[in-house]
């Protein structure tokens, strides 16, 4: 009869737990990109906070300073409401539109 020892089986069940560790968190890392979408996509960015933006006062200098002329470059055109859909189903990050596709299919 074949007996086995404490050391063989202390080993065999380290040896068990690294592969059981190994698989599990492998398959965690590999279905963790689409699996935490969902909620990693819910956060809030930051990236619509410039519509809550206001007009600020204009910069005011000491009577004495003297200044150059100030002419701007571009010119700032009144938009009206924005109407364009720029958030995600949770309602706080822009969502880029898809991009459209450059290749035409030509067949001979």
């Amino acid at each position: 009869m074949m007996t086995v020892t404490s050391k063989t089986a202390s080993s065999t069940t380290k040896l068990f737990l690294a592969m059981l560790t190994l698989v599990l968190g492998s398959t965690l890392v590999l279905s963790g990109c689409q699996a935490t979408k969902n909620l990693l996509g819910k956060r809030d960015n930051g990236s619509l906070d410039y519509q809550q933006s206001k007009k600020l006062a204009p910069i005011e200098l000491p009577a004495a300073q003297e200044t150059a002329p100030f002419v701007p470059l571009y010119s700032t055109p009144n938009a009206g409401a924005n109407t364009l859909q720029l958030q995600n189903e949770s309602g706080n990050q822009y969502q880029l539109p898809k991009p459209q596709r450059a290749v035409s299919n030509t067949s001979n």
